[in-house]
């Protein structure tokens, strides 16, 4: 086999384990937000992360001030942002993490099928 035929044939593979985990993940997904305990998991994490974002902007904006010596209004203003971008996306995160542990869950079993069945093809067990 030659190389070129090597690097087709991983970069195959590799496409078909994207393809499986994505599916896992979207099976993940569906079973998540499909489930009656589910409700509206994404726009009750949304509404309550402002919160944190609003803690996050004042966080930032203190620490703005105090890290830009020459411009502080600068640093204000890019403290806040970014404050409040880790505040409402780490937020958004612990509030949807059922979500996300069934999505990871869901790639990570599809993958390891996909595995599987590359190895059996690669390595053929042969009973009897």
């Amino acid at each position: 086999m030659s190389i070129s035929e090597k690097i087709k044939s991983n970069l195959a593979y590799g496409q078909e384990l994207v393809e499986s985990g994505v599916e896992g993940a979207k099976e993940g997904r569906k079973t998540v937000l499909e489930s009656p305990d589910a409700g509206d998991l994404i726009t009750e994490a949304a509404q309550e992360s402002w919160q944190a974002a609003t803690i996050g902007v004042l966080a930032g904006a203190i620490f703005g001030v105090l890290t830009d010596d020459r411009k502080p209004l600068r640093g204000v203003i890019t403290g806040g942002l970014l404050g409040a971008a880790a505040g409402f996306v780490g937020s958004f995160a612990w509030k949807t993490r059922p979500l996300t542990s069934s999505m990871v869950h869901g790639a990570s079993r599809r993958i390891g099928r996909t595995r599987d069945q590359h190895w059996l093809t690669k390595n053929p067990v042969n009973y009897g």
